[in-house]
């Protein structure tokens, strides 16, 4: 009896040390090109050093478990460890190395696309909204800038926003670089903040103007705040649109969805996630592995599944139609994740902090704060305790994108800041959080 226990004990021993070997050489395998990556940007060297590690963790796991089985057949261990290295390299094949089709659809124009090419490098689209014949041309001209980063203007935002052109502004909406029809700059490290705000003045020059009236976007609010701190001179007025923190956006915000209309939140699939992973390594190993034009398809589906979070809950359909199109359809919205992964870190070191410049900035300027936002009060807080001229604007029954619920109240305390009218609704003045009643 005690040796058949002995015996079961072993098999069992036996059997465990197979399934911790494979798993050991699963993570090992994963790892070790991404600890390589700092050395190197091949990814068939890359790819060969993941086969490799597995290869051979595999094979030294099932000797050992046969060995304890009660065979020591050096054959079997090699067959096997063959088999599932061959296993492994078709996974890792189907799931990360395989290109995601021959043809990576292009961002489709709109119909008032045009170029700029700045000095700064960059190739830029945009559109433009003039007054017309007989309206007297104001000498700000408004510079709308989106939300992301990584994100694009969209024909929702040129209906708000070009329609100021009646009120005599020439108005501009850009895909700032490497979103949307915007060329992609050369490395994944160009996509920094001071290169937007870089790009933004060469921008503000390329229009011809001395003053810019800034609205910026989530995101966007994140680059107006910054390009007041080194050009305050060259900016009008300021509007901050359901913005992002002024600053370190990696750890300071804190998302609230329990107002939104988002359901699940989904990731991407394992090749981007492979390449968004590697990025922290080597951002050159992981654009070699998924280019940038790739990597605006591969993000879609999860970017898709986002839409309601920029919605109160149960208005979904409020959602516009060219929206949601473009993301259940084969077209590419333009949606660059690199952009966002580049930036957003870039914004954790202290020598840029624009926090003390805005400090002494005068820019008269208003922040529009929806109710179901789901970036955080605090955040809106920190914007009035910086910028001694700036007014809170509370937007009930309005989302992260104020324009699809509340498009009407929108324009109206827009339009009336912009033409030194008095406030359309009263200003919040109170720190609290204006929500925090109605829960």
């Amino acid at each position: 009896m005690r040796p058949r226990f002995l015996l079961w004990v072993r098999h069992v021993a036996a059997v465990l040390i197979f399934i911790v070997a494979v798993g050991a050489a699963l993570a090992v395998g994963l790892l070790t090109p991404y600890f390589l990556a700092a050395r190197t940007a091949n990814i068939p060297l890359l790819t060969i050093s993941a086969i490799t590690s597995f290869g051979l963790l595999t094979w030294a796991g099932i000797k050992l478990a046969l060995s304890c089985w009660g065979t020591d057949r050096k054959s079997l261990a090699a067959i096997m460890s063959g088999l599932l290295t061959i296993i492994f390299l078709g996974w890792l094949y189907i799931v990360v190395l395989r290109p995601s089709g021959s043809h990576f659809a292009e961002v489709v124009p709109y119909g008032n696309t045009r170029y700029w090419q700045l000095p700064t490098g960059s190739v830029i689209a945009y559109s433009e909204y003039d007054p017309r014949q007989g309206v007297a041309l104001k000498p700000e001209a408004i510079v709308y800038l989106h939300g992301g980063p990584g994100v694009r203007q969209g024909p929702f935002d040129q209906d708000i926003y070009g329609g100021f052109a009646a009120n005599g502004f020439r108005v501009f909406l850009y895909d700032q670089a490497g979103s949307g029809l915007s060329g992609f700059l050369p490395h994944l490290q160009d996509y920094t903040v001071a290169r937007s705000v870089a790009d933004l003045e060469a921008i503000r020059q390329k229009i011809g103007v001395e003053k810019m009236i800034l609205i910026g976007h989530s995101w966007g609010s994140t680059l107006a705040a910054s390009y007041m701190a080194k050009f305050p001179t060259h900016v009008a007025k300021t509007i901050f649109h359901s913005p992002g923190l002024i600053w370190r956006l990696e750890s300071g915000e804190d998302y609230d969805m329990s107002r939104t209309d988002v359901g699940r939140l989904g990731l991407p699939g394992l090749r981007l996630l492979a390449a968004l992973f590697l990025r922290g390594r080597n951002p050159e190993a992981a654009e070699k592995l998924v280019p940038q034009l790739e990597s605006e398809i591969l993000v879609v589906p999860s970017f898709r599944q986002t839409l309601g979070s920029v919605v109160c809950k149960g208005d979904f359909n409020r959602l516009p139609n060219d929206l949601i199109g473009a993301l259940d359809g084969h077209e590419n919205p333009g949606v660059n994740p690199y952009v966002l992964q580049e930036i957003i870190p870039d914004t954790e070191h202290a020598d840029g902090d624009p926090h003390a410049a805005l400090r002494e900035n005068r820019t008269p300027a208003i922040l529009l704060y929806p109710e179901c936002n789901y970036l955080s009060w605090k955040g809106a807080v920190d914007y009035r305790r910086t910028l001694t001229n700036l007014k809170i604007f509370y937007i009930p029954r309005a989302g992260h994108y104020i324009q699809f619920e509340q498009p009407e109240l929108l324009k109206r305390v827009i339009l009336a800041f912009l033409l030194d009218q008095p406030d359309a609704i009263p200003p919040y003045t109170s720190d609290a959080d204006p929500r925090s009643n109605q829960q």
